[in-house]
């Protein structure tokens, strides 16, 4: 009897000590609405991997698309729509939504997408026995508080024609 019930223990204890592993191992990806590199009031989005192993087959889905995409929005689907490996450590940073004080060229004064809405993420790690991960992260830019911006810093206003303006204006 006390063979069999420390056979027991030992079998549980290393069932534990796989999935303390693996959780130990697995990618670990979020995605999260910060304030845009474009400045005050735009937003971009950031997809990490904060994880140990690859996010593989990483695809994403928006529950909230526009009725009729602009360039951004359109962009930013094909990318929720297109599976990638994202290393661990690493993100991708993309516009989410621009908006313009005044207006963009066309007369719109914004582009991309709803201020509202949730991101899924949909991946596997490394390990090919192991499960899709999901998670699920809302988009709630009007109740986010106030985000801090920096009121100077280099503008390429201040840069000469050229190409490393075209650069800059680029990045």
């Amino acid at each position: 009897m006390a063979a069999k019930g420390t056979l027991n223990a030992a079998q549980e204890a290393n069932e534990q000590a796989k999935r303390d592993s693996i959780e130990q191992t697995r990618p670990y990806v979020y995605a999260e609405i910060v304030g845009s590199l474009a400045g005050s009031p735009s937003w971009d989005l950031r997809i990490t991997n904060m994880g140990n192993s690859a996010a593989r087959g990483l695809t994403l889905e928006y529950d909230a698309w526009p009725e009729t995409l602009d360039d951004i929005a359109s962009k930013t689907k094909e990318m929720f729509e297109t599976p990638r490996t994202l290393p661990p450590r690493a993100s991708i940073r993309v516009y989410w939504r621009l908006e313009a004080n005044g207006r963009f060229e066309d007369g719109t004064t914004e582009a991309g997408l709803p201020r509202h809405g949730t991101i899924t993420a949909s991946y596997t790690s490394d390990d090919p026995s192991r499960p899709t991960y999901t998670d699920s992260f809302d988009v709630l830019i009007d109740v986010s508080g106030y985000m801090p911006v920096p009121e100077d810093g280099y503008t390429a206003d201040r840069l000469p024609d050229g190409p490393i303006k075209t650069f800059y204006n680029l990045g």
